[in-house]
């Protein structure tokens, strides 16, 4: 028989309820690990399946987060021999989207996935060979600089082109997400539609820098990938080494069709870092990711040009500089709460690093260790929109912009009924700032 929490001693209700908050923070701290299996259509294990986490979303509230920019979506695992497969530490907040790759087979999407709740099994339909003479099949072979295969590289379409157009991004209803090369180099890319003049996309293996690469459907193609730049660097602060600090790089270059990111790696002890296989001869921006820093300050972006390919950039000793705090409050103009859950995202505007926290019940945010420099902020309220009365509003593009040369205390954000529509620059709104990027972060007053 349970004893009733009212006629506990009060000592004791103290501790049962201390108790219950631990268990609760422990869950969730807790990443788990995702399971499942891969199977063909009569039930056999499939192997060497590739299985991606391809996008994501909040089980509660809202994020103004793309659903590919979790950093989780960045994980993939490959079935074993009885077609069994995990992918590690998953972020139990979130829902996830994977896509299943296998060679000879059909690739799926399995929506709606909780790495806390069970499972999934995957059957794979098998290609036909009509599918495989298709005029809308693209076929390639991916190899290193010393003409050997390169298995498992992935083909991911960004760009599509129609005629004199171009559509980048969103592109799942016209082209497959994804290809894989096999073992032996080889992949094949669907269109879903003869409409498709041109795919852009962007080819990424194990040993070898992403690079560009343009087909036109029917076509057979040789990719052949670059070893790339061995980028290294030792991190300080104060003269001392920053273990576990994520260091990223990027293209100067944003352009579409241009740019390229590379995976974050980590200092280690002694604060070094070694970023492997960057692609040679351009222009890249490299950073210490904020969240990785937790408060200790910044590491201004260093620009760089990267050398040839196969061999090592030393870019030295890199010293952690003070970051400043953004906070303030978000205030809705009918004096409704924000809803419980909301998280507002604050984005850099030259590198790939953002920040994101949830909203306090009265709307509060503090952002910590930000850079001095552009940033972005927007956040996703159903039935709101960013008000124009923000002195910081970018009319273009629906968020707050500005820049950040100190703390900035008492940001308040104003969001109005509505729902933002683009706007070209020629039916620019009254009062709307120009350029908000180059002008101090503000909002409204109150």
């Amino acid at each position: 028989m349970k004893t009733p929490l009212k006629s506990l001693p009060r000592t004791s209700l103290i501790m049962v309820l201390i108790l219950g908050s631990l268990v609760n923070i422990a869950r969730a701290e807790t990443r788990p690990d995702l399971t499942g299996r891969v199977l063909e259509l009569d039930g056999t294990p499939l192997a060497k399946a590739t299985i991606f986490v391809y996008s994501a979303r909040p089980k509660q509230g809202t994020s103004n987060l793309c659903p590919y920019c979790y950093a989780d979506c960045r994980k993939q695992a490959r079935s074993d021999a009885n077609g069994e497969f995990k992918i590690e530490s998953l972020d139990p907040t979130l829902s996830f989207r994977l896509l299943v790759v296998a060679g000879g087979h059909e690739s799926q999407f399995v929506t709606r996935v909780d790495p806390t709740n069970g499972t999934p099994e995957v059957v794979l339909k098998p290609l036909t060979e009509e599918a495989l003479q298709s005029p809308l099949r693209i076929k390639g072979l991916v190899i290193d600089e010393a003409g050997q295969p390169v298995p498992g590289t992935v083909i991911s379409p960004e760009g599509v082109g129609f005629g004199s157009s171009c559509r980048w991004g969103g592109n799942d209803d016209v082209v497959e997400p994804l290809a894989v090369a096999g073992d032996d180099g080889r992949f094949v890319l669907f269109c879903k539609t003869n409409a498709i003049d041109a795919i852009y996309a962007v080819a990424e293996g194990r040993g070898v820098a992403k690079q560009w690469v343009t087909f036109k459907p029917g076509g057979d193609y040789l990719v052949r990938l670059p070893a790339g730049v061995t980028l290294t660097g030792r991190i300080l602060r104060d003269g001392q080494p920053l273990a576990d600090i994520q260091v990223a790089a990027n293209t100067k270059d944003r352009i579409c069709g241009n740019y390229i990111d590379c995976d974050p790696v980590a200092t280690d002890a002694a604060g070094r870092f070694q970023m492997l296989n960057v692609p040679p001869g351009r222009e890249f921006l490299v950073c210490a990711k904020m969240n990785s820093l937790h408060g200790l300050g910044t590491l201004p972006d260093k620009l760089i040009t990267t050398g040839a390919s196969a061999t090592v950039q030393d870019l030295g000793e890199l010293a952690i500089q003070p970051a400043y705090t953004v906070s303030g409050r978000i205030v809705l103009s009918d004096g409704q709460s924000t809803p419980p859950d909301t998280r507002l995202f604050l984005g850099r505007e030259n590198v790939a690093d953002s920040l994101e926290t949830k909203l306090e019940a009265d709307g509060r945010f503090e952002f910590k260790g930000v850079p001095a420099g552009t940033v972005s902020l927007s956040l996703r309220v159903p039935g709101y929109q960013l008000s124009h009365q923000n002195s910081s509003f970018d009319w273009l593009a629906g968020r707050i912009q500005g820049c950040v040369s100190g703390d900035v205390a008492n940001l308040n954000l104003l969001l109005e009924p509505g729902t933002w529509q683009p706007t070209s620059s020629d039916n620019r709104p009254a009062n709307a700032e120009e350029n908000p990027a180059e002008k101090p972060l503000r909002g409204v007053k109150l």
